[in-house]
């Protein structure tokens, strides 16, 4: 069964709960169960409105079967080049940093 299905069954079902509740002899435990069941119908009307929003409203999102663009690796080259040692750690140094990537010294 679909699950609209159920939910109308749910609905029908919480109707004849309420129309069963009539018939309970404390006012005070009738007007309590009452109001319990009225608000789970209410409650299910709602959801049955936003799911209704839900399907009307396009799916923002696009899957596309090839990528949009093809990425070519040969472009992409590390910038990166160990040009000398730290004077402080004695670490690699790159040519594109004026301090050094491990310590922090400038140099």
């Amino acid at each position: 069964m679909t699950a609209e299905g159920e939910l109308d069954r749910f609905q029908r079902w919480l109707q004849s709960r309420l129309a069963d509740s009539e018939k309970i002899e404390s006012v005070e435990e009738r007007l309590r169960t009452s109001n319990r069941i009225q608000n789970a119908i209410q409650e299910c009307i709602n959801f049955r409105q936003a799911i209704n929003v839900q399907k009307a409203v396009a799916n923002p999102f696009v899957t596309r079967d090839q990528p949009v663009r093809a990425v070519n690796e040969s472009e992409v080259k590390p910038v990166s080049s160990i040009t000398g040692i730290c004077n402080n750690c004695e670490a690699d140094l790159t040519g594109d940093l004026e301090f050094c990537p491990l310590c922090g010294e400038y140099q």
